[in-house]
């Protein structure tokens, strides 16, 4: 399977001058566990809603006097929409991330959570069934011997 057949195509951005208060306003807004930040047109990095909750804790300042750039995680980590959805995962595990920003050329076309990742594993166990089934018939029909 394919990220770009599981991604989400509707990302939640904010710009980079923005407030972490901007972020969760955002997040709470869109529905969504992260914004992308955004500068000179293309993605600098993410905001997830244990940042903004880590920000606010840590800081003791209002999220309206947190600026985005200094809980952002950058720079982002990101990935090809045609690239499979095990290489996915095995990106996110090996720096530590739960989403990817997919990354088209120079343009943002959406993002992939762990989430998605687990929640389209039973159609990915159910095609890595009919590509064994395949590989059985295959090597149990004698004209391909």
């Amino acid at each position: 399977m394919r990220v770009d057949d599981i991604m989400t195509e509707e990302v939640a951005t904010v710009e980079l001058g923005s407030s972490v208060a901007d972020c969760a306003q955002t997040m709470l807004r869109e529905g969504a566990g992260s914004v992308v930040v955004m500068a000179d047109g293309g993605p600098a990095g993410i905001v997830t809603e244990s940042d903004a909750l880590r920000a606010g804790v840590a800081s003791g300042k209002p999220l309206s006097a947190v600026p985005t750039r200094a809980v952002m995680s950058s720079p982002i980590k990101w990935i090809r929409p045609d690239s499979t959805t095990r290489v996915a995962a095995e990106k996110m595990r090996e720096n530590r991330v739960k989403k990817l920003v997919v990354v088209d050329g120079s343009e943002m076309v959406g993002i992939v959570t762990a989430t998605d990742i687990a929640f389209h594993l039973s159609d990915v166990a159910r095609g890595v069934g009919q590509m064994i089934e395949l590989k059985d018939k295959w090597e149990s029909d004698r004209r391909f011997r």
